[in-house]
């Protein structure tokens, strides 16, 4: 047994002392001792040469198939992303054709609304003057009416067809709200002119004198209608109209009937276009029955149309 264990000392002994002197010959002996075994004979340079050629050929062919997979990704994003900026293109060259198509009928549409917005100005201006008023009068009285309010903000382009379309509409607007307050209508559906308005004998005294709106004829109880929408200023008897009855319309402009048989609204009540307001009578300084209208702008009559 004790011999064994001597052997095995022995043997690791010499184990060890191999491993040294390997770890510690020079290269130069380690180099000579292999070129003896294989039988080859190069120069640690030419060795050393070798090696770097080697390892940068490996390194170059390890870093190319990287690359070129790394490049290949690359193209390929690339080719895709240029077919997207293309589609993009097509898209965006489309939308500009639909653009300027639309704003080729935006320009039509807009210059026939303009238009048409200019003649029903006009038409309306043209009622307004045939009925004696003065439509752009009216139109600024209409503008101070409107509450309105907020901060300044000057604007950048004050020759911008969003301007000039907001501006006639707003015209436009108004004159169709004055048209509605201006009393163009009879108040009774059927009579006929007893006097006219103006200059004429008085019918009581037959001395000359001037009448200040017009007398219509009409069967007794006849109804009577509003010319126009407005509020009721007054309901009442009054010296020499009787019962009579008066309507603010707004804008300056009141109507009057006298004479009436009876009265159907109140002060302040809200009347409409057409509505009634009372009946036909012979009240006040008459000779007969028949209704005395009056238009009044300003608080001074006006003839009516």
């Amino acid at each position: 047994m004790l011999g064994s264990v001597i052997k095995l000392i022995f043997y690791l002994k010499k184990k060890l002392k191999s491993f040294l002197l390997w770890i510690l010959t020079p290269r130069e002996i380690i180099l000579r001792q292999r070129d003896k075994i294989y039988g080859i004979k190069l120069s640690t340079k030419i060795q050393g040469f070798l090696l770097s050629f080697l390892i940068i050929i490996g390194g170059w062919t390890v870093y190319s198939s990287l690359f070129y997979v790394k490049f290949d990704e690359l193209i390929t994003l690339k080719d895709k992303k240029i077919s997207e900026l293309n589609d993009n293109l097509y898209v965006a060259k489309k939308d500009q054709e639909k653009l300027g198509q639309l704003q080729k009928e935006y320009k039509s549409t807009m210059s026939v609304f303009i238009e048409s917005t200019e003649n029903n100005s006009k038409t309306l201006e043209k009622t307004i003057v045939e009925a004696g008023l003065d439509p752009n009068e009216l139109v600024k009285r209409a503008s101070r009416n409107i509450p309105r309010g907020g901060a300044f903000i000057p604007e950048i382009d004050e020759t911008s067809n969003e301007l000039i379309i907001e501006n006639k509409l707003q015209k436009l607007e108004a004159l169709q709200n004055i048209v509605h307050s201006i009393p163009l209508v009879a108040p009774l559906d059927y009579y006929w002119v007893s006097s006219n308005y103006g200059r004429r004998k008085d019918p009581i005294n037959e001395k000359k004198g001037m009448h200040y709106g017009i007398d219509l004829v009409a069967q007794v109880s006849t109804i009577i209608m509003s010319t126009a929408s407005g509020i009721v200023t007054a309901a009442g008897k009054r010296a020499n109209y009787g019962k009579m009855i008066e309507i603010d319309h707004g804008y300056g402009l009141k109507t009057r009937y006298g004479h009436l048989h009876t009265i159907t609204k109140k002060k302040g009540e809200m009347v409409g276009f057409r509505e009634e307001i009372g009946r036909l009578g012979s009240s006040g300084r008459v000779t007969g029955p028949h209704l005395h209208y009056e238009v009044l702008y300003d608080y001074k009559p006006k003839k009516s149309s």
